[in-house]
């Protein structure tokens, strides 16, 4: 009797330390801050080897000694165990790319200043310096053989050009002088190198046929972004230079891929009826040209790059579907595609095994940030995780997250994702920011928000509620909702915003005294239209914003995502262009409005956000204007990401909450 007393006392003794130690780990859970978003390593671009034993791919992490990322290639085996860190530059070494026989990996380095290609081998040894381009390499492919590597770069300076940059006889002639991309191929041995596809016109995407013969690429006519639609699919003969036109369409024709046998290209393609708007189709030609078939015609998405099976049969793609991103299979000869995963996250572009047996890919949901996963059957697609690369997120206390759907003002259901404060409490009002999304053919996804343009979850750990509309004119959700905004900016996709924050507001989740609003490039334009039509929120704020459409239509860089969304160039469509601008309604603004903006931003030009400011501050309207020196379109300084974030969160915290000076960070410095 005294045995089995002493065994019951141990077990309840047992089960009591498990249970303080569940406890105690549960209440030692924090928030998590600003500065743990930028201790994040970003986990990208996973290749598996040929033989599919290996995965290399790359880590970025900020340094704000440099005030840049630094990123480096890493190498973890397909049956699991510790990752190698290939590289250890403070520049960035990325974009890995496996050789044939799977001895070795060619990656790009900064090292040097310009980015060259190396070889290394990820079994030991140091690294090779390979290229030594003026300009710098922008991609790479090894031939079939292994014995060559064709690259594309910038076309180099002259050396009269060199010394009139060197004189500061540098006058820039608009639509003058471009400085197109090139192909060259280089031979591994006699590190000799030659340029191919000499022509008036950009090159990009080399794809060599299986017999490295010939390479397929992609042309634009100049390297002008508004240019980026124009691009079509040409070929080379590597040997005789002989080159021919393979598409000519007038909307975009890119990303060829050859068929195991060298017969045929599987592309992507989508006509001109809709200028640079609209989805692409997976397309498959003839290696001569000949013979186009659309093989996605009735597919809903927008397939990603094609990836032929082994034996040519079928063709694989990822493709983003509403808030998620999933693997597809086609048949080569046309049909409905079969869809291999069911993933409530988002995953890349996928890399095949040469036997196409197995698959990595890069995987994050909204409670774990991106790591490396590798399929070892496509057939059944078993996804195993490889890497862990921020264990500290399970130390966070992290909201839960949920999709959800309403109906719009004219009945149109919409879908978005809100993230819950950590703790919530149902039937508790709690403050809310939305967040609008750029594009406007962006989407928001199930991927964890841990970004200086989506850091939800700081705002969860801090008791708000993070909502994320998916609002028309959004992709992943079929051709036609993404074109039902076109000519109606400001119009149903505002009201879709308005339906979804009412609709929290009847479940009552959100604070309808407490609402605020961020967005950036068309998230800032939806928001500065915000605004000037309702005074419902506290707070807002408007990220590289477009708030004249008039003015921006000359000043920026993609004139013709502007005309298919307006109907044609703003002296012809004044009423449509003049309706749509916030500055048009600028005098019924009253909320008051921080403005962030990149210095060197060409997208969306800085006078965007002078017409904003100008107009609020001559209204009497709290504003604030900050713009982040050498930034382009999208923050890419650790120190200004941050910067960005904190004054968004300071912002709102005192317009929203009456609070002067919240603390979100661990420390004042990083």
């Amino acid at each position: 009797m005294k045995r089995k007393f002493e065994i019951s006392l141990l077990i309840n003794s047992l089960v009591l330390c498990l249970m303080f130690a569940t406890f105690a780990s549960a209440q030692t859970k924090r928030a998590m801050t600003i500065d743990d978003v930028m201790a994040l390593k970003q986990v990208q671009d996973a290749q598996i080897s040929p033989d599919g034993r290996w995965v290399a791919y790359v880590v970025s992490v900020a340094d704000f000694k440099e005030n840049g990322f630094n990123s480096d290639v890493w190498l973890v085996s397909t049956a699991g165990g510790e990752p190698v860190r290939l590289t250890t530059s403070i520049k960035a070494d990325n974009h890995p790319v496996w050789s044939p026989d799977s001895k070795r990996l060619a990656f790009l380095s900064s090292r040097d200043g310009k980015p060259q290609i190396y070889l290394i081998s990820p079994f030991g040894g140091e690294s090779e310096k390979l290229t030594d381009s003026k300009s710098g390499i922008q991609a790479m492919r090894w031939s079939p053989d292994g014995k060559r590597i064709a690259y594309v770069a910038v076309q180099e300076p002259t050396a009269d050009e060199e010394k009139k940059e060197k004189e500061k006889e540098d006058t820039i002639v608009v639509d003058h002088n471009y400085k197109m991309s090139r192909i060259s191929v280089i031979d591994l041995e006699s590190k000799k190198t030659s340029e191919l596809a000499k022509g008036d016109f950009s090159t990009s995407d080399p794809q060599w046929s299986p017999d490295g013969k010939t390479l397929a690429f992609v042309t634009v006519p100049t390297p002008k972004a508004d240019d980026t639609g124009l691009s079509d699919v040409w070929s080379i003969d590597v040997d005789s230079r002989q080159m021919r036109k393979l598409t000519d369409n007038d909307g975009p024709d890119s990303s060829p891929r050859w068929s195991p046998d060298g017969r045929y290209i599987a592309y992507l393609s989508r006509d001109g009826a809709h200028g640079l708007l609209g989805q692409s189709k997976l397309t498959v030609m003839s290696a001569d040209g000949s013979g186009k078939r659309e093989i996605t015609s009735d597919f809903p998405y927008q397939p990603g790059e094609p990836v032929w099976s082994a034996d040519g049969a079928s063709i694989y793609f990822v493709a983003p579907v509403r808030t998620t991103s999933q693997l597809f299979s086609v048949s080569a000869g046309g049909g409905e595609p079969k869809q291999i995963t069911n993933s409530a996250g988002v995953m890349s572009a996928a890399s095949f095994s040469k036997d196409r047996k197995q698959a990595a890919f890069i995987i994050s949901d909204q409670q774990h940030p991106a790591d490396v996963y590798v399929a070892k059957s496509i057939a059944t697609f078993d996804a195993v995780k490889l890497t862990d690369h921020n264990p500290q997120v399970k130390e966070f206390s992290l909201g839960k997250s949920e999709v959800i759907r309403w109906k719009s003002k004219d009945g149109m259901e919409i879908e978005g994702l809100v993230i819950y404060p950590v703790g919530y409490e149902p039937g508790k009002r709690y403050p809310m920011v939305a967040f609008i999304h750029g594009g406007p053919a962006g989407v928001w996804t199930q991927s964890f928000p841990g970004s200086w343009g989506n850091f939800g979850h700081v705002w969860a750990g801090s008791g708000w509620v993070c909502f994320y509309p998916n609002i028309r004119g959004s992709s992943a959700y079929g051709e036609k909702f993404l074109l039902s905004n076109v000519k109606d900016w400001g119009g149903a996709d505002y009201q879709d915003i308005q339906a979804g924050i009412d609709t929290l507001i009847s479940r009552g989740v959100a604070d309808p005294d407490r609402l605020a609003q961020s967005g950036w490039s068309y998230g800032g334009y939806m928001t500065a239209w915000t605004l000037t039509q309702t005074n419902r929120f506290k707070a807002v704020m408007v990220g590289a914003g477009l708030t004249d459409m008039f003015s921006m239509y000359s000043t920026d860089d993609l004139q013709r995502i502007l005309d298919g969304y307006f109907g044609g160039e703003p002296w012809d469509q004044y009423d449509q262009y003049h309706r749509v601008s916030a500055m048009t309604f600028i005098k019924q603004a009253k909320t008051p409005t921080l403005i962030q903006h990149g210095g060197a931003d060409l997208r969306v030009p800085n006078g965007q956000s002078w017409e904003l400011y100008m107009g609020l501050k001559k209204n009497h309207v709290p504003v604030e204007l900050c713009f982040f020196p050498r930034e382009p379109h999208g923050l890419q300084e650790p120190r200004h990401q941050q910067d960005k974030m904190r004054r968004e969160y300071a912002w709102f915290s005192k317009y929203v909450l009456g609070i002067d000076k919240p603390s979100i960070d661990k420390s004042d410095k990083p």
